[in-house]
């Protein structure tokens, strides 16, 4: 049996697809349905989802119970992971957290929107990619 990818994919996307039926497409049908992938979190991950999600410019857009029910769909696809020590490495040091994620899952990728982390291309065993990246080389994988 072929080892699954891991996976970490940052808040961001996470939020872009409650608000968006394209990224909430993209996010269930090519990583969540796919067998080859584990994607991790953590509960740092959740906390800034939820810190995020519930700001006043998202209020008129997605609901609590939207917001509870995504939380509950999505965790269902994901494994949880437990963080130690987060690193200081990224040029904005509320991202280390993700990091800190794949670190501890010896993650393949780091999918993410964030400038800062795409800045970094690599750490350790982790390559550092957009969805759009990620999508394209999941089809070649």
């Amino acid at each position: 049996m072929r080892k699954k990818i891991r996976v970490v994919i940052d808040a961001n996307w996470y939020i872009s697809a409650c608000i968006s039926r394209n990224s909430r497409k993209t996010l269930y049908y090519n990583i969540f349905r796919n067998n080859h992938l584990q994607v991790y979190y953590s509960k740092e991950l959740l906390q800034e989802f939820e810190e995020v999600i519930t700001r006043k410019k998202f209020v008129k857009i997605i609901s609590s119970n939207q917001i509870v029910r995504f939380i509950s769909f999505a965790t269902l696809f994901l494994k949880e992971i437990t963080i130690s020590e987060i690193p200081t490495v990224a040029r904005d040091r509320n991202d280390d957290y993700l990091l800190a994620i794949c670190e501890a899952c010896d993650a393949h990728f780091l999918v993410t929107g964030d400038d800062d982390l795409l800045s970094l291309e690599i750490y350790k065993n982790t390559t550092i990619v957009s969805m759009s990246q990620f999508i394209k080389l999941l089809t070649i994988l």
